[in-house]
């Protein structure tokens, strides 16, 4: 919470209380509580966290009924890695407001941060409902049901995240985290790829994108074989012709051969003289 310094010195000049709208209610902050919360503000965003939450007390002390200052000293002291006092100051914010919204968050997110499933998705649940449009809320809660293995529910949570903010590079990678934990590479590809056109160049998204290109190179079917290539029939061998050398056909010829002896010899006796005449 950030209050600025003209709006401080008309306060303080005036010697007045300004009022502040939360929730719909008016609440009183003295020009006290003001500059105490200014000053932790300055001193948390310099990472001198141990002075800027000993202004936050101040201003909690000087507005008592005014949870804000309990959700900036709850960050601060998250930031500062206290988190049971950090989730103890929005806890209060939330005793003060029902319907704190911010507390709701900040408390899930800080759970979240202890690895504390569970009470963080109760929190993120509740802050998306009071403020259904906070893109960082569907985020948390993607990362939270993640390390549940909620994954198909992250990545619902995550793609809402990115309709409300479409330029989140955050949720992009996150997302590509869930497909490849899910081995739907295919998916994460484009996720990877958006990033890399949001950040040109990021090492770790390249890295990450080489991955994924490889492991979609490995599921990929192997090209078909070629067809074999056949010689083509040998052609059916001609019928060899029949051999006249058979027993049957020598019988025939010399038989033939014998009855040729035979008549010539019987001539030969008719054309002769006789010798008895």
């Amino acid at each position: 919470m950030h209050y600025s310094s003209n709006r401080l010195s008309k306060v303080a000049a005036s010697a007045t209380i300004f009022l502040f709208t939360f929730h719909g209610a008016l609440l009183a902050v003295s020009p006290e509580a003001a500059k105490h919360g200014n000053n932790g503000n300055a001193l948390a965003q310099a990472g001198k966290y141990d002075e800027a939450i000993a202004e936050f007390t101040l201003a909690i002390n000087a507005s008592v009924k005014d949870p804000r200052f309990y959700l900036d000293r709850g960050r601060v002291y998250r930031a500062a890695n206290k988190m049971p006092e950090a989730v103890a100051d929005f806890a209060k914010a939330i005793e003060m407001d029902a319907n704190n919204e911010p507390g709701y968050f900040e408390r899930g997110k800080t759970e979240l941060a202890q690895n504390q499933y569970d009470p963080a998705l109760a929190d993120l649940n509740k802050a998306i409902e009071l403020n259904p449009n906070d893109a960082e809320a569907y985020y948390r809660r993607g990362l939270t049901q993640y390390h549940q293995e909620k994954f198909d529910e992250a990545i619902q949570d995550y793609t809402t995240s990115l309709e409300k903010k479409p330029d989140d590079v955050d949720a992009y990678n996150r997302r590509a985290d869930v497909y490849v934990t899910m081995t739907q590479f295919e998916k994460a590809k484009p996720d990877l790829e958006k990033v890399l056109s949001l950040k040109p160049g990021d090492p770790a998204a390249t890295q990450r994108l080489q991955f994924v290109n490889d492991k979609m190179a490995q599921a990929a079917p192997p090209p078909p074989a070629p067809a074999p290539t056949t010689a083509p029939p040998a052609p059916t061998p001609a019928p060899a012709a029949p051999s006249l050398l058979t027993p049957l056909n020598i019988g025939l010829g010399v038989g033939a051969l014998l009855v040729i002896i035979i008549i010539i010899v019987v001539m030969a006796k008719k054309k002769s003289p006789s010798t008895y005449d």
